[in-house]
């Protein structure tokens, strides 16, 4: 049976992508509201996206460790059910604040959807094992990787569209309403997954001890630390890019807002493709040992991205999507983009795979919890990157030389903790 049809998978899949879809939809439709109709100037519509991101982050740091000992101690399955209902209240209140155009209800939702994926992040790729034999691991990890991309593209784009210039919220409320009803529907298909063992320890609620001394756990274990690490590092390299696209497609390329979501789209569905072309290499295997090839040739597109960049030209019109598929030279810019993309999808599947393998089974979500606080750590690190960068006044195109240096170093050390620590198949 394939996995797409199997009920081990498919009602995860689907709970899965209609979260994703649902976060991006209503954080988009959000920030196009506030942007075009609500904000009175640029700053203050700056100064309420930079609110946002905070909020929508800071659960991440704040709460996984308490959502990875939940997920280890109580039914997976059952804990999704709860999650969901919440995601389904929070739209209602977020369809009112849409509705009455109120900017404190609108952060208040997107903060709780934050605490809603950070609960649920763990769970997603704990239960994995929990429902399918080692052979299929894999795959459903490449799958829920590859969704995950798409409903963020299509949440995105469906999202800012929803709004439009004419302020009608309608379309934005119907959406985030089906899909975090969809997403409940689906959850009530997904099988048991009772705890490993029975855990009568009680769950630290104190945030700061928990944390620490679950961060303190993944530190001391040379098997799973490097991958966390790794992992962190595909996230920091998607945080910096996304961070300059914007500025790369205006200032470098001279190109308007559809190239830009030209570029968007091509990250996503180019993530998605390598997550479904490396199930295909690999055939369920379960190893690292590829994993230094996609960097490299990451570090490769990078650095033809940076060499193929043209020199800022500030005087130059904006050109639209049509014109800038007319010209050559950026088509060129256009498969690197996507190569590096597909690249990040290449060596990112493997190592969500892997560590769900390597983790203690009484402890998956909790180590599943941990890589989450480190990736959201490397996303404001690649945020601050950039910043630094750019007061030192590199160019906006230097960002993918840096990439594609730091990332051939990162390969390096990569390979040389395969070899000390025995990182390889399993």
């Amino acid at each position: 049976m394939h996995l797409l049809s199997s009920r081990s998978f498919l009602p995860l899949f689907l709970t899965q992508f209609f979260g994703a879809f649902n976060d991006n939809v209503f954080k988009l439709a959000m920030l196009t509201l506030i942007s075009y109709h609500l904000s009175t100037s640029q700053a203050n519509s700056e100064h309420y996206q930079s609110i946002a991101a905070i909020l929508f982050t800071l659960p991440f740091f704040l709460f996984s460790a308490i959502a990875g000992q939940l997920a280890d101690t109580y039914d997976k399955a059952f804990l999704t059910r709860v999650i969901k209902f919440t995601e389904v209240i929070l739209m209602v209140i977020g369809s009112i604040s849409l509705l009455k155009g109120s900017i404190p209800f609108m952060l208040l939702t997107l903060a709780g959807l934050g605490i809603h994926s950070t609960f649920f992040g763990p769970i997603k790729y704990a239960i994995l094992p929990d429902h399918l034999p080692r052979s299929q691991l894999l795959s459903a990890t490449g799958f829920i990787e590859a969704s995950t991309f798409l409903a963020i593209l299509t949440g995105t784009i469906l999202g800012t569209l929803s709004i439009g210039n004419k302020n009608h919220v309608t379309h934005a409320i119907l959406l985030i309403n089906l899909a975090s009803f969809s997403g409940l529907v689906a959850s009530f298909f997904i099988l048991p997954a009772p705890p490993a063992q029975l855990n009568l320890t009680k769950i630290d609620l104190n945030i700061w001890h928990s944390t620490i001394k679950m961060l303190k756990k993944v530190i001391n274990n040379k098997r799973i630390y490097p991958v966390i690490l790794l992992i962190s590092w595909f996230w920091f390299i998607g945080a910096v890019v996304l961070t300059k696209l914007p500025d790369y497609t205006h200032y470098i390329l001279r190109a308007d807002t559809t190239v830009f979501a030209m570029f968007l789209g091509i990250f996503s569905i180019g993530i998605a493709a390598g997550s479904l072309a490396i199930i295909k290499f690999l055939a369920g295997q379960i190893t690292l040992r590829y994993v230094p090839i996609a960097m490299l040739f990451l570090s490769i597109f990078a650095l033809d991205l940076y060499l193929a960049s043209p020199s800022i030209r500030p005087n130059a019109p904006l050109i639209n999507l049509l014109q800038f598929l007319m010209v050559l030279k950026y088509w060129r810019i256009t498969i690197d983009f996507f190569l590096f993309s597909f690249c990040g999808g290449l060596f990112v599947v493997p190592l969500y795979t892997y560590l769900q393998v390597i983790s203690t089974e009484s402890q998956r979500a909790q180590t599943i919890a941990a890589n989450n606080i480190y990736n959201a750590l490397a996303m404001v690190l690649g945020g601050f990157m950039v910043m630094l960068m750019l007061k030192l006044r590199f160019l906006i195109k230097d960002v993918f030389l840096a990439i594609a240096l730091a990332n051939i170093i990162v390969a390096i050390v990569l390979n040389r903790l395969y070899k000390v620590n025995h990182l390889t198949s399993l």
